[in-house]
């Protein structure tokens, strides 16, 4: 597991600096998205009218579609990312690798983004949106690995015990969106232009699709704080 040999008192301004370092690179990510799109220039493309800028505009409809879709993922997975490292109190040099792999596939984003931004139009090129599709699955599963990692109680990182329902909740719920990609991109070979806006359900299933998952996760995480608890006030009238 490779636990850091510093000092234990500077785990929690470690775990801050790992943190910050994260929260950097979504950033980073989230700002090379929007330098993808440029404002179209008129002599260059003849724009003069309304009806022309409508055209182009029109006819980038796909990249902005595009934008607006990694936009909300990176969102996501920053979130995710504040959510998984809420619950823990302690690191290792396993997990810092572990989160790099997962940046990594982060900082691919904005490229792969790029690339189906620039030939998404054409429906025909399957090529760009199987390395977004496969960027995105990538992410997804870091993500989980991630959660999986963390969530082990056998390594000690939390800051409180939480149920099984609870770790088998957070990975449905990483395997969602690499799934649905996954989908589009098979949808893509017969319905190239419908493929694209399958992720719109990912924000569906998340919210009202887990709904039933989710209160049974806290239905169980009542049952382990009221044992941990019980636990607690045994071993208090013992001493």
């Amino acid at each position: 597991m490779n636990h850091p040999r510093h000092h234990a008192s500077r785990t929690q301004f470690q775990l801050e600096r790992f943190i910050f370092f994260t929260d950097a690179v979504f950033a980073i990510c989230i700002t090379l998205l929007v330098i993808e799109i440029k404002v179209p220039d008129r002599d260059q493309l003849h724009i003069y009218t309304d009806a022309t800028l409508w055209d182009y505009l029109s006819h980038n409809s796909l990249k902005f579609f595009g934008f607006f879709i990694s936009f909300a993922i990176i969102g996501h997975y920053w979130s995710v990312h504040h959510r998984i490292f809420g619950y823990a109190k302690n690191y290792t040099t396993s997990l810092l690798w572990i989160n790099l792999a997962f940046l990594f596939s982060v900082v691919l984003l904005p490229f792969s983004s790029g690339l189906l931004g620039e030939y998404g139009s054409d429906t025909d090129m399957l090529i760009p949106y199987a390395v977004y599709v496969a960027n995105m699955f990538f992410t997804g599963l870091m993500n989980c690995w991630l959660w999986i990692y963390v969530s082990n109680p056998k390594r000690d990182l939390l800051t409180h015990k939480i149920s099984e329902a609870r770790i088998h909740l957070g990975v449905y719920r990483s395997l969602i969106i690499p799934v649905v990609f996954l989908f589009a991109l098979f949808v893509s070979f017969f319905l190239p232009l419908t493929s694209r806006f399958i992720p719109v359900i990912i924000p569906l299933i998340l919210h009202w699709g887990m709904k039933g998952l989710e209160k049974k996760a806290d239905q169980k995480e009542e049952s382990v704080s009221l044992d941990t608890l019980n636990v607690t006030t045994e071993q208090t009238e013992e001493v």
